[in-house]
């Protein structure tokens, strides 16, 4: 038994027409333009059956009916295409998901690694932040302590250290009276001062 694939290449070589016109409905039909190389009706054949159609005119160039053939399978024709378009939309909608994940995942590193990153710098300028604070004590007990300097100058220069003068000579005298002290303190007698090398009572 013919197929309607049969018929529609024997029809196409016996009028071979300039062009066909292939029908899915009442008002959807497009035009097929016939090639002239070589393998001509096997490529109108598959352009005809890249969509689903239900008949087909040979047309000629001036656009008479020459012929046509009516698709005796339809619902079969239909039903592989059906079956490509789902292929074909599954595919797709598995490229758009792995994209989407692609995505999800690179978005999740990148925002990781900021977060990370502020951290350490939020990190390097509290150190900083610190240092500065202490370089600021620093120097603010340097300049105390010139300011302190000069004033002691100052007052030397001018006659006004008169009682640190004295506190320094008298300080070789303190030292020395610390041992008397000590004896008296303790309830011992201070040993006498030698005399001529000799201490007292001695020979």
């Amino acid at each position: 038994m013919d197929t309607t694939n049969d018929k529609l290449l024997a029809s196409l070589k016996r009028h071979t027409p300039a062009k066909v016109r292939a029908y899915a409905g009442d008002d959807d039909a497009r035009d097929i333009a016939v090639p002239t190389r070589r393998k001509r009706w096997a490529q109108v054949i598959e352009a005809i059956e890249a969509r689903s159609w239900t008949r087909v005119e040979l047309l000629d160039r001036s656009g008479s009916v020459l012929g046509y053939v009516d698709n005796i399978e339809p619902a079969r024709e239909v039903e592989e295409l059906d079956g490509r378009q789902s292929k074909v939309r599954s595919e797709a909608e598995w490229i758009v998901q792995l994209v989407v994940r692609a995505q999800r995942d690179a978005l999740t590193f990148r925002d990781a690694e900021v977060s990370s990153l502020l951290r350490a710098q939020g990190d390097v300028v509290r150190e900083m932040v610190a240092a500065i604070h202490s370089l600021h004590s620093i120097n603010e007990a340097k300049v105390s302590a010139a300011a302190d300097v000069a004033r002691l100058q100052a007052q030397a220069e001018a006659g006004e250290g008169g009682q640190l003068k004295e506190l320094l000579e008298a300080a070789p005298l303190v030292l020395q009276a610390i041992p008397m002290l000590r004896g008296m303190l303790g309830g011992q007698q201070p040993a006498a001062a030698p005399v001529n090398g000799h201490a007292k009572g001695k020979p």
